[in-house]
């Protein structure tokens, strides 16, 4: 005698072999979906192009002016839409490329936005002690010593001298 197999179908039963079989589709379609995207992905990323970028340490903004790491170094700060700034910052490279142990140059552009509420044309304050007290005029090259201001210089002809440059 043969042995019958005797399969009830209840309606719970039932629902639960919708509820399989849907879950079953929804993970089919998510797995295509992220197959699918990762392909798009992979073939957009292609057409991409890279850069190398490089982070500028020597330019600086008037709050940073007197907490660089080095005990001592010089802060140029100039207008870099003036008809001396690049005579200012010929200076500064000639002084580092010139001197066997130059001191470390900084440079602060009085145009940028965070300094320009330090820029002055007239009026500057060579006496000042903390950073809330400057104001500085175009082609201002200031000397920075254990986190204070040591010499506050001005001119073109006066920094020229300071920074050694000579005329060949």
């Amino acid at each position: 005698m043969k042995k019958q197999k005797i399969v009830y179908k209840t309606e719970e039963f039932e629902e639960m072999k919708k509820f399989v079989i849907v879950l079953i589709v929804v993970i089919i379609l998510i797995v295509g979906i992220y197959f699918i995207s990762k392909a798009v992905i992979k073939n957009s990323a292609s057409l991409l192009t890279y850069q190398d970028g490089e982070i500028e340490t020597d330019t600086i903004i008037v709050g940073t002016l007197l907490n660089r790491p080095e005990d001592e170094y010089y802060v140029l700060a100039y207008d870099s839409t003036s008809n001396q700034a690049l005579a200012y910052t010929t200076y500064a490279s000639y002084y580092t490329s010139e001197q066997e142990k130059p001191i470390k140059v900084y440079y602060l552009n009085l145009h940028e936005g965070f300094n320009q509420a330090y820029y002055v044309t007239e009026g500057s304050n060579p006496k000042a002690t903390k950073i809330s007290d400057l104001k500085i005029k175009d082609g201002t090259l200031i000397r920075v010593k254990n986190g204070k201001i040591a010499e506050y210089i001005e001119g073109t002809e006066k920094i020229a001298a300071e920074l050694k440059v000579e005329e060949k």
